[in-house]
């Protein structure tokens, strides 16, 4: 029986939300990251005879030395009782073939069982409870294709078509490699069909490369450990296919999600697991109407004190009229929820009025639809990455334009 603790998406180096530390000089955000880490970590020490961490280590693709040191400490911590495997990520690939990762200091120090694939490949490990093959597909970039002459006038379903045939010629070489007498899991840094993403939809055709399942569930594996996804969840069951999702909340979108990560269990033919939480920040919207201007301030405040903000990161959206917003104390609101709150945000105002009238004048019918869309992010606050959205946006619009044009 063999125990493996699985996880992905670690991104050490974000710190959005967060303030720094006094006495350890670290951003408090950065420190939730780590601390989430140490808990996956610890439980892996403790449970499991292998460790797993299917992409995207950081942030950023070149991490600063504070942010390299620490994950460093605990990958060392790790490794001294139990292998460690690293595939790369989206976020771990540099912009040019010639850069190194932030990886490749591990393979340069050949630091003992740690094993990091910068590249499909087969590692045969031995564990505590045997032997035990984790077959690896890193993150494959769609610049890895468009730069190659076939690629340079194909359409981009036609790009993504190609992408996925590579992809599955690549699990086909890396599957035919395996010993079948020996127990083998894969761990893929990709997004499959099916997947759903925090904000409760499936995730976006366009840029994104989307994988069939059918490319990546093969029966030659007992355990498919899926990164890329933030959102935990089993896309496929034979065999178990399992996204562990992020280990910590990194915005708004990821409000409801419960964040941790998996432990796998192997006895056999029989394949379990289990998500652990790792209890990480809380993300709280609070959301109060406002329909008397009599006293509002008071209102919002009464409202404000049922909820439990002390470790929650905090943002108050109102409903209010024009009339109403002019008797509000905004400062004394603010300064209620900087004092309750691990960190406030700030205060959205939602106006009831003729939504009609809420229109941006700049946005009309002379526009193309990406500059409409980009004017229209410009004007309203959402809880999404926009400049991925208005990539995505212009991908699909040009290939529409293609389309209409044969």
């Amino acid at each position: 029986m063999i125990n493996i603790a699985h996880t992905a998406d670690i991104h050490i180096g974000i710190e959005n939300y967060g303030i720094i530390n006094k006495k350890t000089g670290l951003n408090t955000r950065l420190e939730d990251f780590l601390n989430a880490f140490d808990r996956f970590v610890d439980y892996s020490i403790e449970n499991c005879d292998i460790a797993v961490i299917s992409g995207d280590m950081y942030k950023s693709r070149e991490p600063n030395p504070t942010q390299q040191r620490e994950l460093a400490k605990r990958i060392k911590r790790l490794s001294e009782h139990i292998p460690v495997v690293i595939n790369n990520g989206n976020h771990d690939q540099p912009n040019s073939d010639s850069k190194a990762r932030a990886f490749d200091i591990y393979k340069i120090l050949d630091v003992k069982n740690v094993y990091v694939a910068n590249k499909p490949d087969i590692f045969l490990i031995e564990t505590k409870n045997g032997p035990l093959q984790v077959a690896c597909l890193p993150y494959f970039p769609k610049s890895f294709l468009l730069k190659l002459e076939e690629s340079k006038n194909l359409s981009i379903n036609e790009i993504n078509k190609k992408m996925i045939e590579k992809i599955n010629t690549i699990i086909d070489i890396l599957t035919a490699k395996l010993d079948p007498s020996i127990p083998s899991i894969l761990s893929a840094h990709v997004s499959v069909t099916g997947a759903i993403t925090s904000s409760e939809k499936s995730i976006m055709i366009g840029d994104e490369v989307v994988v069939p399942i059918s490319v990546i569930a093969r029966p030659q594996y007992k355990y498919i450990a899926l990164g890329h996804i933030h959102k935990y969840q089993v896309v496929w069951d034979m065999p178990l296919a399992v996204y562990s999702g992020s280990i910590e909340k990194i915005d708004f979108g990821e409000e409801r999600d419960e964040k941790g990560f998996c432990h796998v269990i192997i006895d056999g033919q029989n394949v379990t697991h289990k998500f652990i939480t790792t209890n990480s920040r809380q993300f709280k919207t609070i959301n109060i109407e406002i329909k008397d201007d009599s006293y509002p301030t008071e209102e919002i405040l009464k409202a404000a004190k049922k909820y439990d903000l002390k470790e929650s990161i905090v943002r108050l959206n109102l409903k209010i009229t024009k009339d109403i917003d002019k008797h509000i104390r905004y400062r004394e609101i603010s300064k209620y929820f900087n004092e309750n709150s691990y960190y406030f945000v700030g205060i959205k105002k939602e106006f009831d009025a003729d939504k009609g009238a809420l229109r941006n004048p700049e946005i009309n019918e002379q526009l193309n639809p990406i500059d409409a869309l980009s004017k229209y992010f410009l004007s309203v606050d959402l809880d999404v990455d926009k400049d991925e959205l208005l990539k995505r946006a212009s991908l699909l619009y040009k290939e529409l334009i293609e389309e209409v044009n044969k």
